[in-house]
């Protein structure tokens, strides 16, 4: 698989900040001590569910499609995996996968670029760069994930930032009358004539950063598994198809 990278965004930098986060005072140790204690963190990010975690003392803490272990008093983070030695399971990927899956389903399709055969037998979801080489031959062989059956929703993710050309070039694909054309020619390193609207793409970068995107293209499963880079459409199918990992 390969990918192209983008510099560490605002989460990398929040994520330290986690790490380092300390409630003011003693807390009891329930909920709301959590919740208040992300809240001074993250304002702007919702806290979506409490569960007690399978170590004593620690609670996993779901926030879009991110996952975290706290303290009971909301004191302590930890941000890593959690594994079984006794039965070699890693715990936090499946409830991680789950966590990615369930904020994917919150993006109305109406807000994503779609390419689709006939008859779909699965869909993935692919944060895109159109300047990125490898997005771009993936694209190249958007024929070849039509024959396999797999359905392909884009969401913008320009590596650069807000208002660079790969940006500005987002925002051209959306604002576009036939957006699955427009993105192909963009792809295909097209000039197409600037245009401007109300979009999403800030919406898809946001939610890729919060996903752990930091290169293009990536990819995401049905079940929520993410493949960070480029995966040819036969080897897509099995994965797919539970024939690859």
């Amino acid at each position: 698989m390969k990918t192209e990278r983008q510099p560490a965004g605002r989460i990398a930098a929040l994520t330290v900040g986690l790490i380092a986060v300390v409630a003011a005072g003693v807390v009891a140790a329930d909920e709301a001590a959590i919740r208040r204690s992300v809240g001074r963190l993250l304002p702007d990010l919702k806290v979506e569910r409490i569960e007690p975690s399978p170590v004593s003392g620690l609670y996993e803490v779901v926030i879009g499609p991110r996952l975290f272990y706290m303290s009971a008093d909301g004191r302590y983070l930890l941000q890593g995996s959690v594994l079984d030695l006794q039965t070699h399971e890693n715990i936090t990927e499946s409830k991680l996968a789950k966590a990615k899956k369930r904020a994917l389903d919150q993006v109305p399709e109406d807000k994503m670029v779609i390419f689709s055969p006939e008859h779909p037998k699965h869909t993935i979801t692919v944060f895109t760069d159109i300047d990125c080489g490898y997005c771009r031959k993936l694209h190249r062989e958007i024929g070849d994930f039509m024959k396999e059956g797999i359905r392909v929703r884009y969401l913008f993710f320009p590596r650069a930032g807000l208002g660079s050309p790969s940006y500005d070039k987002a925002v051209t694909v959306w604002c576009s009358k036939d957006r699955r054309q427009a993105l192909t020619d963009a792809k295909a390193g097209k000039n197409l004539a600037p245009l401007t609207c109300d979009n999403p793409v800030q919406e898809h970068m946001l939610l890729g950063e919060l996903m752990g995107v930091t290169g293009t293209p990536a990819i995401v499963l049905e079940d929520g598994r993410l493949l960070p880079g480029y995966v040819p459409a036969k080897r897509m199918a099995m994965y797919l198809s539970g024939q690859g990992k």
